[in-house]
């Protein structure tokens, strides 16, 4: 259940050494070691690689990657958007020397403020309200993916309210979208399984009301991608809906054939995905 978007930046200290598109030793515990690599894409974002021969989980990796991230951002808060990893557990029976390999691709952004999820709140909206938000969150959302999907990006773009368009300008976003898209392919199906409404919720950074839209897609490259789109309408105002967050990951082809069934609800949970 995704209950803070902030939480996917685990804060916990971790050592580091830093130099453009060089690896780097961190290490978080005694457990755990790896090296990190780093490349900027644009003047707020960055693309973090972690390596490591010990299992982790995304949390973990995140957490070592967080110190890093922090000093990379020089002043701004550090901010994990979308990711990617592979893990290669040894198989029993087989020779020690068949390591376990962890490698996770991170893009990091560095923003001027974070907009938490919004926390539930008593609301003053009426049951027609909320039902009439849904279904605008709805809209909007499939709007905006098939907007994406079909390649009218500027569209797509105009949709995003103020942080996001800080990020960068349309060119950077395009690029970056562009490229996520050849990660995980054309879009086969997708699924809005919880929408929910917040109104002027009492952790919000402005006043108004919140809709918030976990979704699941089917991709040709990757079968599984999960993540949750924000939408923020201001106080007093009416139809003035724009997408001021944005979360995804997704599982792989090859990570989905090598993981086990049992372990299937697990790796789900781990993504953010409906369980």
């Amino acid at each position: 259940m995704l209950d803070l978007l902030s939480s996917l930046i685990a804060m916990t200290p971790s050592r580091l050494a830093i130099a453009v598109s060089t690896c780097l030793f961190i290490s978080a515990s005694p457990a755990w070691a790896a090296d990190l690599a780093y490349k900027k894409l644009s003047g707020t974002s960055f693309e973090l690689v972690l390596s490591s021969d010990t299992s982790l989980t995304v949390d973990q990796a995140q957490a070592m990657m967080a110190e890093p991230a922090v000093k990379l951002c020089n002043g701004k808060i550090p901010e994990f958007g979308k990711y990617k990893f592979s893990s290669n557990d040894p198989v029993a029976g087989q020779p020690a020397s068949n390591k376990t390999s962890f490698n996770m691709v991170q893009i990091l952004s560095c923003v001027a403020d974070i907009p938490e999820r919004p926390k539930q709140a008593s609301s003053k909206l009426s049951e027609d309200d909320i039902a009439r938000f849904k279904i605008e969150g709805n809209k909007l959302s499939n709007a905006y993916m098939s907007a994406i999907d079909n390649g009218y990006y500027e569209v797509a773009y105009n949709m995003l309210g103020k942080s996001l368009k800080n990020l960068g300008p349309l060119e950077e976003w395009q690029t970056r979208t562009v490229a996520y898209q050849a990660q995980i392919g054309k879009q086969l199906s997708r699924e809005f399984w919880r929408i929910t409404v917040y109104d002027n919720p009492p952790n919000a950074y402005q006043a108004g009301t919140y809709v918030a839209v976990d979704y699941e897609t089917k991709q040709s490259i990757a079968p599984i991608t999960c993540g949750y789109l924000i939408w923020f309408q201001p106080a007093g105002t009416k139809n003035n809906f724009t997408l001021m967050r944005e979360e995804y990951g997704h599982i792989s082809d090859d990570i989905l054939k090598s993981t086990a069934a049992t372990d299937m609800g697990k790796l789900r949970k781990q993504m953010k995905c409906k369980t």
